[in-house]
């Protein structure tokens, strides 16, 4: 059941990552705009991160889907999600009111107050593949089952 969830958990947030960040990629002005709306990271690193972000999400979420290296990419998204989190939580602290710009920037990603909590659940569910280090339909299995194979021959 464990590898069940792990798997769904694998999908869902892979899915969502590969898509919020394949939305982000052809905007990179827009999201540097959306960045420092956030007000929490330097003007000067503000350009590099709306080009760098969006790639690691595709990757991450590519590597979910497919299933390969996939605790590197769970990390990977952890970490992503937690840098989010802070962001998103100093702003309510700060009662900042603005699209997250989490799916695009049309207003169409939500409140900073539903980006809160679509960020814990990604988390949650992030984690559950960080621990679960066994995944139906990954290439990380086949790649194990084809190497004992190897090994036992």
């Amino acid at each position: 059941m464990i590898e069940l969830v792990a798997t769904v958990s694998r999908l869902l947030v892979g899915s969502l990552l590969l898509y919020a960040g394949a939305l982000k990629i052809p905007e990179p002005a827009l999201f540097a705009e959306t960045i420092k709306a956030y007000d929490v990271l330097p003007i000067e690193t503000i350009h590099a991160f709306a080009v760098v972000v969006p790639w690691v999400e595709v990757v991450s979420g590519v590597l979910l889907i497919a299933g390969l290296r996939v605790r590197g990419a769970a990390l990977t998204t952890l970490g992503l999600l937690v840098a989010f989190a802070i962001a998103i939580g100093v702003n309510l602290y700060r009662g900042a009111d603005f699209s997250c710009g989490c799916f695009g920037f049309d207003g169409g990603g939500g409140s900073l107050g539903t980006a809160a909590m679509r960020v814990v659940v990604l988390m949650m569910l992030s984690c559950v593949v960080v621990v679960v280090d066994r995944s139906p339909l990954s290439m990380d299995r086949l790649l194990a089952r084809s190497e004992g194979l190897t090994e036992g021959e």
